[in-house]
């Protein structure tokens, strides 16, 4: 008896599931920061050009938000200088500098969030670990 609801239920979910809007086999991004991303979507793999000539590879999954909406999450891990004040409070309650730090923040993976707006695929470029905080904007071109 349950196999005959379960086979039902699956397919209205299988059919259900929201299409890709990147239809086709390699998109790269406008440039970003100085550098060029290349996606394959085939092998599910890009590729990172600076202006220095350094270039960059790993791999990538997507997840369909939306019919208008995809995330490509990169599998690297960056690493951000950082620096600040050192603080302590006072006897009166003010805080006061003793020194400053300097330091690396992990920022995660490289997320892309594409967005397909009046037929145009737009990105923004962010990290996992500062998802509210965009760090560029641009286009994806059908390659």
């Amino acid at each position: 008896m349950n196999k005959y609801i379960l086979i039902p239920l699956l397919s209205i979910l299988i059919s259900c599931k929201s299409e890709s809007i990147l239809t086709g086999r390699k998109y790269q991004t406008d440039s970003v920061n100085e550098s060029i991303y290349t996606f394959d979507m085939k092998s599910h793999s890009y590729s990172k050009k600076m202006v220095s000539g350094t270039i960059g590879k790993g791999k990538f999954k997507t997840f369909v938000l939306s019919s208008e909406k995809i995330l490509i999450v990169c599998n690297d891990i960056i690493w951000k200088k950082n620096s600040g004040d050192i603080k302590e409070m006072n006897k009166t309650g003010d805080s006061i500098v003793v020194g400053v730090f300097d330091g690396y923040k992990n920022l995660g993976s490289t997320i892309f969030e594409i967005t397909l707006k009046e037929k145009i695929l737009s990105f923004r470029k962010t990290y996992v670990n500062q998802l509210q905080q965009t760090e560029s904007e641009g286009t994806l071109i059908k390659k």
